[in-house]
């Protein structure tokens, strides 16, 4: 038994040797099935006596340690100990005392006793119902009606068959004579409607428990039958049937829910043909009320006609939950802002009308992907953005008319699935759709220009299957979006490979992202003044498991086109602060630089997640400087003033990277909350020995200062170069003659071979 294991070992003996022990009286009982051992238990009277008060007296003891020495589902065990004590008491005293008196007294006390078994046996089977099901839904409620009420009326037949008000006998004798039949009636339907409410599951307890108390119902009909015929025997079928129900009763209480197999539930088909057999079992006893010679009792009837009814009620919840369920895959079919289809409906309508092979009539798709739509979600707001997306649906659904079948296949993404289109017919559609979004949309007084990129491509020229269409749309739109064409037509197999990579490539860095393979490498950026390195500069790079380490120009462009910006940037600026608590912990007081992107400037909580990250790594915000560039600025000054000036306010340092590359304003620079200005690496690369290099670069470091900036130089490749920055008095320098980036161990070594520690004092005056 699977429960032994939670007894200690030296207590388990006993318990197998009282199994043990019943197995041997219920074999013994079994004997009585065949007519020699019948008559041999018969014969020794006293024999029978021990087998078969010893059977009832050890399936209570047995359900009673287990209630005592297990403590899950105790109550339950509780009870049903009860239960069988009162009828083993009972069982005891009617052999010991009641069988030797002529005429046996009835009602006695033994009747009194083997009642009481019922009470405590419907709260034990109730008990366990509720351990196993914390919610019961309304369908089974209406399951366990049914079967509760078919069970009940099948066995009001059999136990009130026959009997009549005259056959009771009147007072306590009528009482008790009512209350056998009625409680075994009540147990019947407690068991099955139990069963269903357990939504049909089978586990091993339930199975076993459930199969005894009923085996032992069954024996109670079964001795009444026979008693009302006058033919029942002792030690015959219904005696060895109650000692089989008794053995298996105390098997359930021993068996471990955990034990063997798991609760499983029936499966779908038996769930929904169970309610309907035995709604169709009630039925059917009513209809043979009409061929018997004799009506059915009262209660017979209203149990059937219960579980008929209840059988009715929960066909109905069964349409009502058909349609809920129609209504659902509807809904998971449509797009909730447009009500166009979505994109797994989209597949299914492709896949559906898709030619096999390469014959059939030509059929296109189209890919159609907003351009600058994230810009003006950002500048306007997604309220505004939702709007706009649901007048280029109305307008493409216009645009498309019956002859093709448009969806959105999310973001501002929308399919074309183009019937009976060839390669001219579909780019003549596809210039359509184009020309209709390129007129202006009126938005709150506010008049939106919205262009779009547009790929196609045709089947079976460029794909066989809906996935490689898709695909060479989608390698096609993208080249559309890069070359600003507007349209473009899949050119084949090359696309397919480049736009394949790509995909797997982003779909890897997803992966990579959630396993923490993102890692960084450090360039120090030297103080000129004093000589001393005193930052670097956090560099991201991809640490793959297969293709080793994968520098930012392969990945950094795809994750900022699927929105993985903001995300990688806030692991990168983890991983930095990180590094920057250990070397601090080491004596190294060095200033930690890492570049933003357009999505983190655009992220208004970025200050919170910056200022959490400070607090976690216990990291000042001096020692962290944010770099971002003119371009990213540009797209959307005021909100990246209002999140760099709330960075800088918390103590951040900011700084314009790849100042002179991008579109340059005095006014604009003068209004930026920024404490440094970062040359591009193109000037300052030769402005040792090229004129207007060095003169940019001297004229840069000149209109820093005066703005109250340090003045930062990347691209240091040379003594020569590095003198005349310090002739210039530029403040900072980094680049390949200091240092090339590297991983946190190495630069650690390196700096420590060039550079004794400073500590934090030296850190301070340095700013």
């Amino acid at each position: 038994m699977a429960s032994l294991t939670m007894v200690p070992a030296r207590g388990r003996w006993w318990l197998r040797a009282a199994f043990g022990l019943g197995t041997v009286l219920l074999i013994i009982q079994s004997a009585a099935v065949f007519p020699a051992g019948r008559a041999w238990l018969e014969a020794n009277l006293g024999f029978r006596t021990v087998v078969q008060d010893g059977i009832y007296l050890l399936a209570a003891g047995l359900v009673l340690a287990r209630a005592l020495l297990v403590r899950q589902d105790r109550g339950a065990w509780l009870l049903m100990a009860g239960g069988l004590a009162f009828y083993a008491a009972g069982t005891v005293y009617w052999v010991a005392v009641l069988a030797h008196i002529s005429p046996t007294p009835y009602p006695s006390v033994s009747d009194f006793m083997w009642l009481a078994y019922y009470p405590f046996a419907y709260a034990a089977v109730l008990r366990l119902l509720r351990a196993r099901e914390s919610r019961i839904r309304l369908s089974s409620w209406l399951d366990g009606v049914i079967a509760a009420a078919c069970a009940a009326a099948y066995a009001s037949v059999v136990f009130l068959g026959g009997v009549t008000v005259d056959s009771f006998g009147s007072g306590l004798t009528m009482l008790v004579s009512i209350a056998y039949p009625m409680a075994d009636i009540v147990l019947a339907g407690v068991l099955l409607g139990s069963w269903a409410l357990s939504n049909w599951r089978l586990d091993r307890v339930w199975t076993l428990l459930l199969t005894g108390m009923g085996i032992n119902t069954t024996a109670n009909g079964l001795r009444m039958l026979q008693t009302t015929s006058g033919v029942y025997t002792p030690s015959g079928w219904v005696d060895v049937l109650w000692a089989v129900a008794l053995a298996l009763i105390a098997a359930a209480a021993w068996r471990c829910p955990g034990a063997g197999a798991q609760q499983r539930p029936a499966r779908a088909m038996v769930g929904m043909l169970l309610p309907a057999v035995l709604a169709w079992a009630s039925m059917l006893l009513l209809v043979s009320d009409s061929w018997r010679h004799r009506g059915l009792s009262v209660i017979s009837g209203g149990l059937a006609a219960t579980a008929i009814t209840g059988a009715i009620v929960r066909m109905l919840l069964t349409v009502r939950t058909v349609e809920k369920l129609s209504d659902a895959r509807r809904q998971a079919r449509t797009d909730d802002l447009t009500g166009l289809p979505n994109r797994r409906r989209f597949l299914e309508i492709l896949r559906r009308e898709l030619p096999e092979g390469d014959g059939g009539a030509p059929m296109a798709v189209a890919i159609i992907d907003l351009d600058r739509f994230k810009e003006i979600n950002d500048s306007f707001g997604h309220d505004l953005g939702d709007r706009l997306l649901q007048m280029v649906a109305a307008r493409l659904t216009e645009a498309v008319g019956d002859d093709g079948e448009l969806a959105r296949l999310g973001g501002d993404e929308f399919g074309v699935i183009m019937r009976d289109a060839d390669t001219a017919g579909a780019q003549k559609i596809a210039l359509g759709l184009l020309t209709a979004l390129r007129r202006p949309f009126d938005l709150d007084q506010i008049e939106l220009h919205v262009d779009a990129s547009i790929g196609v491509a045709v089947h079976p020229d460029h794909g066989a299957d809906h996935s490689m269409l898709l695909r060479q749309a989608g390698n096609a739109m993208y080249a559309a979006k890069n070359d600003h064409r507007g349209v473009a037509l899949a050119t084949g197999e090359a696309d397919d490979v480049a736009g394949r990579q790509r995909l797997t490539t982003l779909e890897e860095l997803r992966v990579g992202l959630d396993r923490g393979e993102l890692t960084l490498h450090y360039q120090p950026q030297m103080h000129l003044a004093s000589g001393t390195v005193t930052g670097v500069e956090a560099l991201v790079r991809w640490e793959h498991p297969r293709r080793g380490l994968v520098f930012p120009d392969v990945f950094l462009p795809l994750a900022e086109h699927a929105g993985l910006m903001g995300r990688l940037t806030l692991q990168v600026l983890d991983i930095a602060l990180a590094q920057c608590r250990d070397w601090r912990a080491a004596g190294l007081h060095l200033v930690v630089a890492v570049n933003l992107s357009a999505s983190n400037l655009q992220d208004t909580t970025l200050p919170g997640h910056v200022a959490d990250a400070l607090s976690r790594y216990d990291v000042p915000p001096a020692a962290l400087h944010l770099e971002v560039t003119e371009e990213i600025l540009m797209r959307d000054a005021a909100r990246a003033t209002a999140v760099l000036a709330e960075l800088r306010a918390m103590g951040v340092r900011l700084a314009v990277d790849d100042y002179g590359t991008g579109y340059s304003s005095l006014a604009y620079l003068h209004a930026l909350p920024v404490d440094d200005l970062k040359l591009d690496r193109a000037f300052v690369t030769h402005c040792d020995s090229d004129p207007r290099s060095a003169a940019i670069v001297k004229s840069t470091v000149e209109l820093a200062h005066n703005l109250g900036m340090r003045m930062i130089a990347e691209g240091v490749e040379s003594e020569a170069a590095l003198d005349r920055l310090r002739e210039w008095g530029c403040d900072l320098v980094q680049g390949y003659h200091l240092s090339r980036p590297q991983s946190a161990d190495r630069f650690t070594a390196w700096l420590d071979e060039r550079y004794p520690r400073r500590g934090a004092e030296a850190e301070i005056a340095l700013h």
